[in-house]
């Protein structure tokens, strides 16, 4: 269905609660599943991702759909290979567009029986589980950092442990970094030094978690301050000692006159008056999952700026950077992007010319939906948030947005 969105004052003072962190939730649900006991995860994220992720942990034999979940595929293969049964793993078209050759050549070389059952190289996938003996992989850290985080959760049940050599640039490293803080949390020693990761045999230790807010869902309410007249916004729920590397989008948006300030566990957001900084150019590589909201910001405040380390967006839900260009054309915006980067002109912005596109992808939706701050816009299929921010649309209302349906959508 195509929703219009609007708001009328372009002012904001507002209270919000911020969904719980989808990463830290997945990973913590495989850590319970290869834990001895059980433990309690607190404020589990509510996303279809990690919805997912649980329900197909309660049964990991016979066949699984997994859907659009990304992180799902990757770490309930690396997971299903050590298990005991037989496992078909398959997803929605646009996951059997997402390769995981390397992960797959890295378990195969643990000892695991895995099968393509479609092209080689991507889902689905038949698993045969059985105790893998572990030793040592190569594998590549440019194109997802979920290979790495799949083997590494799997680590400490294998028979001789793991050791992983990274090779080329390391894309999203503080995910990697987040894995490794989240089992040092549950009791697993690791070492990362020269390129190598190292993980002995041991056992995962039940501790209870209370898992944090997300980081990554800040960025497009900083967007909408950023973009609004004035601005006073408080966020609850986030955690100034973080394990998400997505905490750097506070120093990202301070460039844009955002305020930030901890009162009493609560994130306190003012917009000041005047934008003096002239270099907006970063490189996120890192951070991809910022890159969206940053470049929907910057285009809304007509700003020049080169985002650089976006080398795995076009593995994404979406081909994020051909969506990106494609969607902020209809606003006048001109950019250009290659490989790994994309290229934003301080362009004359108007209406769109036609309804934004969501590319069934969760950070398109929501990175193009401040933009109605600027004028009124029309979005396709806005339930796609569901994959990581359920209560999305809830929070926009809140923030002032005028969020309803039109009467002649029938899709």
């Amino acid at each position: 269905m195509d929703y219009r969105i609007s708001h009328a004052s372009k002012k904001i003072d507002a209270e919000i609660n911020l969904p719980f962190s989808k990463s830290i939730s997945n990973r913590a649900l495989i850590i319970k599943a290869l834990c001895h006991s059980s433990f309690e995860i607190n404020q589990l994220s509510k996303s279809s991702d990690t919805l997912s992720l649980q329900n197909a942990l309660q049964n990991t034999s016979g066949t699984i759909d997994i859907g659009d979940a990304g992180t799902s595929m990757r770490f309930l293969t690396a997971y299903a290979a050590t298990k005991k049964g037989t496992t078909i793993l398959t997803g929605s078209d646009r996951i059997q567009l997402r390769p995981i050759k390397e992960l797959v050549s890295a378990l195969q070389t643990l000892g695991a029986e895995i099968e393509y059952l479609g092209n080689e190289g991507y889902p689905p996938l038949k698993i045969k589980g059985n105790k893998l003996i572990g030793g040592e992989v190569s594998l590549s850290a440019n194109i997802s950092s979920q290979y790495i985080s799949a083997l590494l959760l799997i680590a400490p049940i294998l028979e001789k442990g793991l050791i992983i050599t990274i090779e080329n640039e390391i894309l999203s490293r503080p995910y990697i970094q987040m894995t490794l803080d989240m089992m040092k949390y549950f009791g697993v020693h690791s070492s990362w030094k020269n390129g190598k990761i190292i993980i002995k045999p041991q056992d995962y230790t039940p501790k209870n978690l209370t898992v944090e807010a997300d980081w990554s869902a800040l960025a497009f309410i900083l967007e909408v301050i950023a973009l609004s007249d004035s601005a006073k916004v408080i966020v609850n729920g986030l955690s100034k000692d973080s394990w998400q590397g997505d905490i750097y989008v506070l120093e990202l948006f301070k460039k844009l006159r955002l305020r930030f300030e901890f009162k009493q566990k609560k994130l306190h957001i003012v917009k000041e008056e005047t934008i003096t900084e002239n270099n907006f150019d970063t490189n996120l590589l890192d951070t991809p999952d910022l890159a969206q909201a940053y470049c929907c910001t910057l285009s809304g405040l007509s700003k020049s700026a080169e985002i650089t380390g976006l080398n795995n967006l076009k593995l994404k839900e979406s081909h994020r950077l051909k969506a990106l260009q494609s969607e902020l054309k209809k606003i006048g915006q001109r950019s250009e992007y290659n490989e790994n980067s994309i290229k934003l002109y301080a362009s004359e912005l108007h209406p769109p010319t036609s309804i934004f596109e969501s590319h069934k992808d969760h950070r398109m939706a929501m990175c193009l939906a401040p933009l109605a701050m600027l004028f009124d816009i029309t979005i396709k299929d806005i339930e796609v948030v569901n994959k990581s921010y359920p209560q999305f649309w809830e929070d926009m209302q809140s923030l002032g947005f005028i969020i309803s349906p039109l009467a002649h959508s029938n899709n």
